[in-house]
Order: C-alpha cells, then structure tokens, then sequence
C-alpha cells in the first residue's frame, strides 16, 4: 500500500492511499492550525514503527476505511463496507494505542526540538508510558525529524509518500 501526504494549502493536507485488493482511499484534512508535522503522517509513522496491525493504517491495508477515509462512489458496495466495520470494530485497541503513542511520541519529539519542556508520563487508558520501549520512541522521534523536515519544505500541490510494510498487512482471506 502506498500513502501520500499533499500539501493543499499553507494548513490543509489530503491523504491518497494506493492499496493491492482494494479500492483508492482519500481524506482531506483542514486542522485548525499549521503543523510542523500533520496529525495523519504521525499516525502512519507511529503505527509503523510500533507494528500496530489494526491502526487507521492497518485497517486501510486491509481494505477498511478507519471510520475517516472514503472510495469514490463507484467502488463503494456492501461487502467493503461490513468489513470496514468489522475493521473497525477489531481495531480499537490498535486505534486507541496509535492514538496514545502519538501523543507520547508527538512529547517526546517536542521535548527534543525544546517546545516543551516536559515528557507525557504516567499511565494511560490502553498503555503505560512506563513499559514503551524507549528504542521504539527514539527511532519514532527519529522518523518525525525527518518526515517534519521533508513536510517542512514542500510547496503546496507536493506530497511526501510512504509505503506501508506488507508484514503490518492483515491477508485478505482472514476475517478481521
């Protein structure tokens, strides 16, 4: 599966993802603000190196859709969408580790730039800071350097674009 990350203004970004078995998936994001680093490539990085299976990407890999991101009219049928569902419904766990591990990592690559002066610690819902391997943040905080430097320089209408491991892919033929 192929992702791509486009700047479409100053603020606004669209997702694009290429799967093998599934129709093209989109999204198209308007966060409030300019980020140094848009919320969805943090999901893509963190669910990578973290090898979450069932995350927002996960999910699409497996022909879902996250609950966020949608076909063109044409692709769209009742059989893809119980699985998206399904998908979804398996996936929570992994949605709710991306979700906190983004927000771990997110910290920790703010604490390392100096624009915050404090990590996040302590427990949470689904994790506790505590037991994440430190190795796992580092070469995450690693990946967001580099994704916010290559984010950083495009010009609107350029795109940045990551491959999704296909060991992090749920096989078609398996129920989700």
């Amino acid at each position: 599966m192929r992702v791509t990350f486009t700047r479409l203004t100053g603020a606004r970004y669209g997702v694009d993802v290429l799967r093998e078995s599934s129709p093209p998936a989109r999204l198209r994001v308007a966060p409030s603000h300019v980020e140094d680093l848009p919320l969805r490539l943090a999901h893509f990085l963190v669910e990578r190196e973290f090898e979450l299976k069932l995350g927002i990407f996960g999910q699409l890999a497996a022909g879902g859709d996250a609950g966020s991101f949608w076909a063109a009219p044409a692709d769209r049928n009742a059989r893809l969408a119980h699985r998206a569902h399904r998908l979804r419904v398996t996936g929570r766990g992994d949605l709710g580790r991306s979700v906190t591990l983004v927000a771990i990592c997110t910290a920790a690559w703010q604490v390392e730039s100096g624009r915050r002066v404090a990590p996040l610690d302590g427990p949470w819902a689904l994790l506790d800071a505590a037991q994440i391997p430190p190795a796992r943040v580092a070469r995450t905080v690693a990946a967001f350097d580099a994704a916010a430097l290559a984010w950083g320089d495009l010009e609107v209408g350029q795109f940045v674009a990551f491959d999704w491991p296909a060991a992090l892919t749920l096989p078609r033929k398996r129920s989700a």
